[in-house]
């Protein structure tokens, strides 16, 4: 009796299937925990910590949120709760808006050697007027060689101060160290920075002089000058103070780590630059003492074609931009190239009263790829050594309302999304007068504490001679070891599935013999 084949037929086809299905499997299980092992995708959270009750709260970002966002301008940037929904928020500072700047000739008040001692109140030797400012209310020091600390009344002045200009006695000479503090009612003292100088010198046939200092826009009334040796102070014979009206001051500068040159021309040193982070201050470290040299400072851009170009921006720095009025912003074109910044000397001299080092440089705030140093001249005048950089940025601050339930997250692309409308997707930043009702420019906004905790970038923002090879993350090309591998996997693979089907099939010829 002939025995019916088609059950057997049908069998030996599923189990034809399900064996292919079984080793497509495998060999995509295969390659993908290849690649998996090869190249993990970075973290686009972090949590963020509360402090106070809310609900609102004040978030100043770390700078090593530039090196993981996908927009250097921040505006992927996301608040998220705990069902993961975009929260409201809005910047502290606008970033487009024009410092309102002013500058002022203030009064200085000479103090004697009597007075120096810090546990004196300097308010006795002084009444104050109707308009708040000062008048002397006792016998100031007879001549101002002989003052060892002096007080400056910033009182007429609005807003944060930004920074000191004093001016010297013409025959003054030397290295004049001093520290500042701040008071609004001469009785309570505060440190502003830590110890500055007052330069003037002559070396190689070139005068030096540093007769301007960086305040940090302090708020204050009054400021008093001390020191360091009595014994050795300059005649002032007057300071003018630049200050800046804003009602949220700006968080204090953050650095990066010592940046090496990347690379070094005949006249030039290269200098790789965090990705995306917007430079406002620079330091430049000689390696040698007695090192002077005249140099031009500029930011190289990196040509991002296929990367939509961020606004136009106003010099972040409020310094740079009272610094350099005349220098128009620079516009991001999309296309390489080397942008002019400043020309300065950079010294670092030994000294009787210790070495005088060039002070803080003050950049306009844009992003750029690399920073050149360019001398007048070999390379070599910097030293032997090539010097040392290293870069501040002001972080920028959010506040955002606790809508939902904790915890909160902060949330960012790790690429930019592709045809992507500014604004589309939900949990944007807005005004801050559409965040909080009743907003007012001229009063600081009232909002808890928050804290995050970034997640290290695939490429560290410190590390800049490798994070700055572009404004954007670019594709890398494709490990060729990687590829082999893939396509062995996928060959082995494909080997199993040819020896099930084998099998498969022989076994089906068996039966169909045996039926026969």
């Amino acid at each position: 009796m002939k025995q019916n084949t088609k059950p057997s037929l049908l069998l030996a086809g599923v189990r034809l299937a399900v064996a292919m299905a079984m080793a497509m499997a495998m060999a995509m299980a295969m390659a993908a925990a290849w690649c998996g092992a090869a190249g993990a995708q970075p973290a686009t959270t972090a949590p963020i910590a509360l402090q106070g009750s809310g609900p609102y709260y004040r978030l100043t970002l770390p700078l090593g949120i530039y090196g993981l966002a996908a927009r250097s301008d921040l505006r992927d940037i996301r608040v998220r709760n705990a069902d993961g929904n975009a929260v409201p928020y809005a910047w502290l500072r606008d970033e487009a808006a024009a410092p309102r700047f002013s500058s002022k000739e203030v009064p200085i008040f000479a103090l004697p050697a009597s007075a120096a001692d810090a546990s004196d109140d300097a308010s006795l030797g002084f009444r104050v007027r109707p308009d708040g400012s000062l008048a002397l209310a006792r016998k100031p020091a007879r001549q101002q060689a002989e003052a060892a600390q002096w007080l400056i009344d910033a009182s007429q002045l609005k807003g944060g101060l930004l920074q000191a200009r004093f001016e010297v006695a013409p025959e003054a000479r030397g290295l004049f160290a001093f520290r500042l503090e701040a008071s609004d009612d001469l009785r309570h003292w505060r440190p502003v920075g830590g110890e500055e100088q007052l330069v003037r010198l002559a070396h190689g046939g070139q005068t030096i002089e540093r007769l301007a200092v960086e305040l940090g826009g302090v708020h204050a009334r009054f400021l008093r000058l001390r020191w360091s040796d009595p014994q050795n102070g300059a005649p002032l014979t007057g300071v003018a103070i630049d200050s800046v009206q804003e009602a949220e001051p700006a968080a204090p500068l953050q650095w990066s780590g010592a940046l090496k040159p990347e690379r070094c021309g005949a006249d030039h040193c290269d200098y790789a630059l965090p990705r995306g982070l917007p430079v406002e201050a620079l330091r430049i470290d000689l390696a040698d003492v007695n090192t002077l040299a005249q140099v031009g400072i500029s930011g190289l851009l990196a040509a991002t074609p296929t990367v939509p170009a961020d606004p136009a921006p106003v010099p972040r720095n409020p310094l740079y931009a009272l610094r350099h009025r005349q220098r128009p912003p620079v516009a991001p074109t999309g296309s390489a190239g080397e942008v002019p910044l400043l020309d300065t000397v950079v010294y670092r001299l030994a000294q009787t009263g210790g070495e005088a080092r060039s002070p803080v440089l003050a950049l306009d705030g844009a992003r750029y790829t690399h920073l050149r140093l360019r001398t007048a001249g070999p390379v070599s005048l910097l030293g032997a050594a090539p010097p040392s950089i290293v870069v501040g940025a002001t972080p920028r601050t959010l506040v955002f309302l606790a809508q939902g339930a904790a915890p909160y997250s902060l949330a960012w692309n790790a690429v930019p999304p592709k045809n992507a409308v500014q604004g589309g997707p939900p949990g944007a930043a807005l005004a801050l007068a559409t965040l909080l009702p009743g907003y007012s420019a001229n009063k600081p906004v009232a909002a808890d504490e928050a804290t995050v905790v970034l997640p290290q970038p695939p490429v560290a923002a410190v590390d800049a001679a490798v994070a700055a090879a572009a404004q954007l993350p670019v594709p890398t090309p494709p490990d060729p070891a990687r590829k082999w591998w893939l396509w062995g996997a996928l060959g082995i693979g494909l080997l199993l599935l040819a020896g099930m089907a084998w099998s498969l099939f022989a076994s089906l010829r068996k039966d169909k013999a045996a039926a026969d």
